[in-house]
């Protein structure tokens, strides 16, 4: 029983190390958005803003190009999501119910895309684009984007489909469904919480992504706003008031969206590990 005891008191311990470790940057940068400037370099320094402003928040949305940078990331994030799991929920669902010889190396490759540095894979897809003449445009972006997410849709839910009993499909077969029709009607319907959560990291990878937007685009007319909070740093001279405010909003639907789909978060994390 003391045993148990020292044991849990050690994991809350951890725990509560680990939340102080993730939570103090944002937090940090929330208050920093809050300060003057004056009191961002006092000496010694100010731990809360004394008095809160929201002067930075409305610098970055009414004066600079914050709204254009939230629209091409929203964008560029929703449709690259969107194609993504309209091609990957079937090729999942294909890689997990007609395994051959053929098809195995097939999935092998698709899964290899998931080990190769993006760093590598950016002079490629700059030439590409600029081949196609999409540099600098939203839509090269979202044309690079589809294959990484693709691959994690893939590899994300392939197990889980493999995991669908075969009797079910065998009933949906006696009712007339065919392979679509299962997909459909019955695969997809069972594996809701799987999908919404791939769709989720799907959605942030685009929403989080830098190196490619960064190397891609060149004007505001195509950047996302993780270009927009690199921008308020310059060889002259650190925004730190504007980049914390642009941070802080930046995170704003992330935290949304994984408030909204928890609870599909932790069954669709922990339903691919489950036989049953």
């Amino acid at each position: 029983m003391k045993k148990r005891t020292i044991i849990n008191g050690t994991v809350i311990l951890l725990l509560s190390v680990c939340a102080i470790i993730t939570i103090f940057p944002i937090l940090w940068i929330l208050i920093t958005s809050l300060k003057t400037d004056v009191q961002m370099f006092a000496i010694p320094p100010d731990l809360l803003p004394k008095p809160a402003t929201m002067k930075h928040y409305q610098e970055v949305i009414v004066e600079g190009n914050f709204l254009r940078y939230l629209f091409n990331s929203i964008v560029v994030a929703l449709v690259s999501c969107g194609i993504s799991m309209v091609v990957g929920i079937p090729a999942a669902y294909g890689f997990a119910k007609f395994s051959s010889r053929s098809i195995k190396p097939v999935f092998g490759a698709v899964t290899a895309v998931r080990m190769v540095p993006q760093v590598a894979m950016v002079i490629p897809f700059f030439m590409i684009m600029r081949n196609l003449k999409l540099s600098d445009t939203v839509a090269g972006l979202i044309l690079t984007y589809i294959p990484f997410e693709l691959t994690l849709i893939i590899w994300m839910l392939k197990n889980f489909f493999a995991q669908i009993p075969k009797e079910v499909e065998e009933a949906a077969e006696l009712d007339g469904l065919g392979v679509w029709g299962t997909l459909i009607k019955v695969a997809v319907p069972l594996s809701k919480s799987s999908i919404g959560v791939a769709g989720l990291m799907a959605f942030l990878f685009s929403w989080n992504e830098f190196m490619f937007a960064l190397s891609l685009t060149s004007t505001a007319r195509a950047q996302t706003l993780t270009i927009g909070i690199a921008g308020y740093v310059t060889s002259f001279q650190t925004f730190w008031g504007a980049m914390s405010a642009t941070g802080i909003l930046f995170m704003i639907p992330a935290f949304i969206l994984t408030i909204i789909f928890q609870k599909d978060l932790v069954k669709g994390l922990t339903a691919g590990a489950v036989k049953g």
